[in-house]
């Protein structure tokens, strides 16, 4: 109550502007005053700091009587500096913005209008307020107000995001003390991706303890300076030593590096990494003051440290062939670890070892619980559509969660003119542009490499279905690699995985994952996740290849390749659909082989199919790639032509005559056969605006070519004016 009442005189003594001159300041009582408002100011600010500091009440927000006092003693400032005319309005900004960051937008607001209210009193009572000046004022308020509540407002949005990030942290630290990854393996909740982060939490926990209560206790055994424990940690694709793990006596607190930093090898090789690489213990007996950096986990900044012998024990794995962490131990003393010391140091590894091997264990159930939801994941999207190029868009970014990566491509094999061909179905990595692209499989020595490898193994050869090319460097030195033989995919590799897709033991494609790190991907990506992966890519490659050859059989021609009958009147409907909405020049060409039926009656039907081919492929050589083409029946063709008018459709219909006409379809008995081809034209809107009737008029106009004489381009116009004779055969 004392501080509240002594709160509540100083904002009406604020109020009434006491030393605002004329004022107290300029009579004889004005020292005293000063004092004793000070004196008052200080125990209230002593007063409130102390109740503060010896009760529960947290710092965030920040108690109102805190700004209750910041707001009097600027108020203060601003009175003995002329009220008004004071150039200190801005230390209310600063008072604002701090205040309001440290509190809630109610608060913020309370304290803005606490501002306001004890300026306007002091100016109204001590008339300095001007009238004229309006706008000054409301831009003051204004300003100081929208200062003040867009700090709160920010600065209460980030204390919740952290407020929820601690809840979260506390709710999982809950969940892992109560989480035990080994006690029932079968059960699928311990694979959901928050116990799998719980137990990864409380893994790393518990191992921490455990290596800390080792250290401990060989201290007491083996009393040191500073014993260190360094990990094996596979980090951004490459091995190296993290501390985990320290016990000194140091006493500056920067002289070891903190627990958790990596030896990044670029750094140069310290005492920890040799004796990583050479598998033995190292004893030095007598270092120099300038040595003690190449122990590895001083900093390297820190001067005079006292350390003058170390040894250096590396800790294997069961099988003794690989070093999983090192164990350092530092006296101050020269020559301070005995043979019978150093032997009990190393008798120590086997213990650091145990808790090493747990602790792998329980991160490998995470990890492939990890890896278990991301194959899930990915076979469900395997069997989501029939369409290739979608299913691989969507698989890549999963299998990159799991196989890290830097390239990817999937390549399929198809025919093009005859010829077997690989096309580049996907990219990752690369120029998206690239997709598309066909080459032989000669042009490339890596996938030539493994077809032929697959080739030459013998049929019963179980392999024969994993055939894998895996380069795990490419020596010193990113480089380029040419997989492609494109120069555009030529981009710095340092390893390769290349898996053949041969479902059934039949080859339809490759596909390849490269990185700039060496040896990226493991024997466990290799023989577990990729092998797995590939398998069912290439089934779902060879469904989806299968669907699309019958797909295209049932759209298209099989003699030319064209569209068929029905899949060009689709085309042309849903065409006339779209000029419903959006008139636009259209042209239908309708053509027919000149005499075919003469051709078929004098060298045979397999003669007359050639013909048929050679039309097509003029067709397909010459037309737009957004015009549509199709074998419309026996003899005949059609094309769509978008956007196209009747000039151009006339000029497109004489190119194809001309190209026709000149055309050797093949050798015959009696020499070269020649056909040639009569064309029917017609145009929207120019011809009609009956769409429905567009090809009933190009067909009137074919026939008006064949009546008059044949090989030639004959427009609906001309059609209907010309004479109705019978045509000949």
């Amino acid at each position: 109550m004392f501080v509240d009442l002594g709160l509540g005189l100083y904002a009406l003594l604020a109020c009434l502007g006491l030393f605002i001159s004329p004022g107290l300041t300029d009579s004889p009582l004005s020292l005293v005053a000063l004092h004793c408002w000070i004196a008052g100011y200080l125990s209230l600010v002593f007063r409130i700091s102390y109740e503060f500091v010896f009760s529960d009440t947290p710092l965030l927000p920040v108690p109102f009587r805190f700004i209750a006092l910041g707001v009097i003693f600027v108020n203060f400032i601003m009175q003995l500096t002329g009220g008004a005319h004071s150039n200190f309005w801005s230390a209310y900004y600063l008072l604002a913005v701090v205040f309001a960051a440290l509190s809630r937008t109610p608060q913020a607001a309370l304290m803005v209008l606490a501002i306001l209210s004890v300026e306007l009193v002091s100016l109204l009572i001590t008339r300095q307020f001007d009238a004229a000046r309006w706008q000054t004022y409301a831009g003051f308020s204004f300003s100081l107000a929208g200062f003040s509540l867009a700090t709160s407002f920010i600065m209460g949005y980030v204390l919740k995001e952290a407020d929820q990030a601690k809840d979260a942290f506390k709710r999982l630290e809950e969940k892992a003390d109560a989480v035990d990854p080994l006690a029932e393996p079968a059960k699928l909740e311990s694979l959901m991706p928050g116990s799998r982060q719980a137990v990864n939490l409380r893994t790393a926990r518990d191992r921490e303890a455990s290596f800390k209560g080792l250290l401990d206790m060989m201290f007491l055994i083996v009393p040191a300076h500073t014993y260190a424990l360094f990990v094996k940690e596979r980090r951004e694709g490459s091995e190296m030593f993290v501390l985990r793990a320290c016990r000194t006596e140091s006493q500056g607190r920067d002289d070891v590096i903190p627990v958790g930093t990596a030896l990044e090898p670029a750094a140069g090789k310290t005492g920890i990494d040799l004796c990583a690489e050479r598998h033995m213990a190292h004893y030095l007996s007598d270092l120099a003051e300038d040595s003690v950096h190449f122990l590895g986990y001083y900093g390297r900044d820190v001067k005079n440290i006292p350390v003058r012998s170390a040894m250096l024990i590396p800790i294997l794995s069961t099988d003794q062939e690989n070093v999983v962490a090192v164990l350092a131990v530092d006296k101050v003393t020269t020559d301070s670890f005995s043979s019978e010391t150093q032997e009990m140091l190393k008798r120590f590894s086997a213990f650091f070892l145990e808790v090493i091997e747990n602790t792998q264990l329980s991160l490998d159930l995470k990890t492939r619980g990890d890896h278990f939801g991301a194959l899930h994941d990915i076979s469900t999207d395997l069997n989501r559509s029939l369409l290739f190029s979608e299913i691989i868009a969507k698989v890549i970014p999963q299998i990159k969660k799991i196989v890290p990566f830097d390239h990817c491509a999937c390549v399929l094999k198809t025919e093009l003119e005859g010829k077997t061909v690989l096309q580049i179905t996907a990219l990752d990595g690369y120029s998206p542009e690239m997709a598309g692209r066909t080459f032989a499989i000669e042009e490339s020595a890596i996938i030539h490499r493994l077809y032929q490898d697959w080739q030459n193994r013998p049929p019963h050869d179980q392999n024969r279905d994993t055939t894998v090319y895996y380069k795990r460097s490419y020596g010193e030195g990113v480089k380029e690699i040419g997989i492609f033989p494109f120069k555009e995919l030529h981009l710095p590799i340092q390893s390769l995985y290349a898996r053949l897709l041969v479902p059934n033991d039949k080859f339809i494609g490759v596909f390849l994952l490269a990185s700039r790190r060496r040896d990226a991907f493991s024997e466990y990506h290799r023989e577990y996740l990729l092998d797995t992966l590939m398998n069912q890519i290439g089934h779902v490659a060879d469904n989806s290849l299968l669907h699309k050859k019958i797909d295209d059989l049932a759209r298209t021609d099989g003699l030319t390749g064209l569209l068929n009958h029905r899949t060009f009147m689709e085309m042309l409907n849903a065409k006339y659909r779209e000029l419903e909405r959006t008139p636009r020049p259209f042209s239908i060409l309708l053509m027919d082989i000149d005499k075919f039926k003469l051709v078929n009656d004098k060298y045979g039907h397999p003669i007359g199919d050639i013909a048929i081919k050679a039309v097509g492929r003029i067709l397909q050589d010459t037309v737009r790639g957004t015009d549509f083409v199709a074998r419309y029946g026996g003899e005949e063709f059609a094309v769509g032509m978008v956007e196209t008018d009747r000039k151009g459709a006339e000029l497109m219909a004489e190119r194809v005559r001309s190209l026709m006409e000149k055309t050797v379809v093949t050798r015959v008995s009696d020499g070269e056969l020649k056909c040639t081809l009569s064309i029917g034209v017609v145009s929207f809107p120019e011809d009609t605006d009956d769409r429905a009737g567009l090809v009933t008029m190009a067909d009137e106009a074919l026939y008006h070519a064949k009546r008059n004489g044949r090989n030639r381009v004959s427009l609906y116009r001309e059609a209907l004016k010309g004479p109705s004779q019978p045509v000949q055969p």
